[in-house]
């Protein structure tokens, strides 16, 4: 299956690092869930979707950091700092984060970066093709409900959360006409995918918009900003 593929690419990673006590993670979106202990922390193991999740609903809306509800403790102060970066960032940007390396060095369960996008999954499928079909259902969801002909180009990069029901948080660059010189803007795409099925949860534009530069798609700058320049 390719979510297998998918996800042991980095679960390898983090069985390597079973024995550790320092780990860290943010809860994933499954709210048919149950935990394990490993460490001080606790691993989310998710059951598989059984019913459509609702569009346009994110569950990280409401969500905030606050310092003071974040009390886990490591004797490594260092990985301390970084895991509370880490899990501010992840709400903070509501899964959809770059990696950094403030981060800290492995994550034994929750959103993760998704690496090698441009390798194989299997014979004639690339991470990134994967992730931009689930990407097109997505959008065309997003585009029947809003009455907009938005246009994939490309997927710039992806993380995601594995379990049964393993969620993507892609985030792409689209066109919003159908003009070939129309700006590349940034879109952010979320799914589940779960017995080889896929399943839209929202998509929209980036918060604050950006506009995507360059053919790679990694150079952003915000919208007002490139305003700001032209005038």
């Amino acid at each position: 299956m390719v979510t297998k593929s998918i996800d042991s690419h980095v679960q390898d990673e983090r069985e390597d690092k079973e024995g550790d006590d320092d780990s860290v993670e943010v809860d994933g979106d499954s709210e048919e869930s149950y935990t394990s202990g490993v460490g001080d922390e606790e691993v989310h193991e998710y059951q598989e979707v059984t019913d459509e999740p609702e569009w346009d609903k994110d569950s990280f809306d409401g969500r905030e950091y606050h310092s003071s509800d974040d009390q886990r403790e490591y004797e490594d102060k260092d990985f301390e700092r970084r895991a509370r970066f880490y899990r501010r960032t992840v709400i903070e940007t509501k899964g959809f984060f770059e990696a950094t390396d403030e981060f800290p060095p492995y994550l034994w369960a929750g959103i993760a970066t998704l690496p090698g996008l441009d390798d194989d999954l299997e014979e004639g499928l690339t991470v990134r093709q994967f992730l931009a079909n689930m990407t097109s259902l997505c959008l065309d969801k997003y585009n029947k409900h809003k009455g907009f002909n938005v246009k994939l180009e490309h997927v710039l990069r992806a993380n995601f959360d594995p379990g049964g029901s393993t969620t993507y948080y892609i985030t792409f660059a689209a066109r919003e006409s159908d003009s070939p010189g129309a700006p590349l803007v940034e879109y952010q795409a979320k799914v589940a995918w779960s017995g080889g099925k896929t399943y839209p949860i929202l998509c929209r534009p980036t918060s604050p918009p950006k506009m995507v530069e360059g053919d790679g798609g990694d150079q952003l700058k915000e919208v007002a900003k490139v305003m700001e320049e032209s005038s």
